[in-house]
């Protein structure tokens, strides 16, 4: 088994996790994605994992917490223990009582109608109140409690969730991508978090594709490659090339535009013009309007007041690919498009999803269903296309090939906004806006 470095200890209380023997193989697949694992989280103990998409690595944090093959059918086996005892017998709804869990979907365990009674609900699952209330302070989701979790942006929502999560401290918790939505004041909130329930002897085992930015909290690193765990480096963010030259001809022009959101105004006075074979990245804070705006830009909403005028056909990738995902197969998915077969091919290599096209899409990772949205629109050759938080579940050398094939599409004259919290993006585009205080600013290099 594999022991990571303690970030800190103090008087230790929480209980030993260990998996030992972990074979997992999923149904149609003919080799498991899980074979002879084993891993040791002791009290006090914060480990990352990391792995290209679709190794596993949301299937191992499933079969700790239950829901793997309880609520996902495949074929287990070897024991997870916690405390020395076997947790075989035990279904995940009796999980929940000994281990925290944030899933790589927050809407996927967000069921009340208010943030208040999410956090209720968690009080009285984990009977910690004190872990509770500093997660929700720090992560600035007591504020939320009487909004509905139905008007929360996708960065509130996964506040809630790793709020929820982590009131099991100091049992263990397991996290999965737990930065994919969160802005830096999020990230800053959960590396604190993570340090405090550590040095009171909490444990957390987490999945993490961008770990460069918990890298002050992680202390220790494992890399899930062919079914087992090795230790690894800290990761450390990919560099990317300045953007190739951009036309002058502008084919997308907002005027003066107002959105809002449950009643309240989220931006007013929008004045943004996308050119041809133009990047633009959007940042803000969570709740800001990013994926709102992104919605009357691509005219799926319409704005408060202004408009919004474009030169072409516009697209959207919206930061839920299962929201965008209808095909029985993945092969399927891409032929909606009209594609050619040869075409169909081309794109299922270059997005390496070749091997997948008979899965049916909601088996996917995360990472995965991000490419096969990302290939299905791609064929469409829109004028312009907004892609809302593209790097969620793409491993570094994914999110290359991404911003490879955007630099390609925009020296064509595609035109980009891409909405993210990953400021790294910002070195290959030619302009990074910033939402702040209802207005749009930009930032400058």
């Amino acid at each position: 088994s594999l022991v990571s470095r303690p970030t800190r200890r103090a008087d230790v209380h929480g209980d030993l996790l260990e998996v030992e023997g972990l074979a997992v193989r999923l149904p149609g697949e003919a080799r498991p994605i899980l074979d002879g694992l084993g891993l040791r989280l002791a009290p006090g103990e914060v480990t990352g994992v990391r792995g290209r998409s679709g190794c596993g690595k949301t299937t191992l944090l499933g079969v700790v917490s239950g829901l793997v093959p309880w609520l996902r059918s495949a074929e287990v086996r070897g024991e997870v223990r916690m405390a020395g005892e076997s947790l075989a017998e035990i279904d995940p709804g009796q999980r929940a009582h000994l281990i925290g869990t944030c899933l790589d979907r927050p809407d996927a365990q967000l069921f009340l109608p208010t943030v208040g009674h999410e956090l209720d609900a968690a009080r009285r699952l984990h009977g910690n109140g004190a872990s509770l209330e500093r997660a929700a302070e720090a992560l600035g989701v007591t504020r939320l409690a009487g909004h509905r979790v139905t008007e929360l942006s996708s960065g509130q929502r996964q506040r809630v969730a790793l709020a929820a999560a982590l009131a099991a401290s100091p049992r263990p918790v397991l996290l999965d991508e737990p930065t994919a939505h969160l802005d830096s004041d999020g990230v800053a909130a959960l590396l604190g978090l993570l340090a405090a329930a550590a040095a009171e002897g909490g444990s957390c085992l987490l999945n993490e594709q961008s770990g460069w930015r918990l890298a002050g909290s992680v202390g220790g690193w494992l890399e899930l490659r062919g079914g087992v765990l090795e230790p690894c480096p800290v990761p450390v963010a990919p560099r990317f090339p300045a953007p190739p030259p951009a036309e002058h001809r502008a084919v997308l022009t907002a005027a003066d535009v107002t959105v809002e959101r449950g009643g309240a105004t989220l931006l007013s006075g929008v004045d943004l013009e996308l050119r041809a074979g133009e990047i633009v990245l959007l940042t803000g804070a969570n709740g800001a309007g990013k994926s709102t705006l992104a919605r009357v830009l691509a005219g799926l909403r319409r704005p408060y007041r202004g408009a919004v005028r474009c030169d072409g056909r516009v697209v959207l990738m919206l930061p839920s690919a299962e929201l965008q995902l209808f095909a029985g197969t993945v092969a399927e998915e891409v032929t909606a498009s009209g594609a050619s077969n040869r075409d169909v091919a081309r794109v299922l290599r270059r997005h390496r999803l070749e091997h997948l096209a008979a899965r049916a899409p909601w088996t996917l990772s995360r990472g995965e269903r991000q490419r096969l949205v990302h290939a299905a629109l791609d064929l469409q050759r829109p004028a312009v296309m907004i892609v809302d938080e593209p790097a969620q579940g793409l491993d570094p050398e994914d999110l290359t090939a991404f911003v490879d094939l955007v630099r390609r599409r925009a020296a064509k004259g595609r035109a980009y906004l891409v909405i993210s919290h990953r400021v790294e993006l910002a070195a290959a585009a030619h302009r990074h806006l910033a939402i702040a205080g209802g207005r749009i600013e930009e930032v400058a290099p």
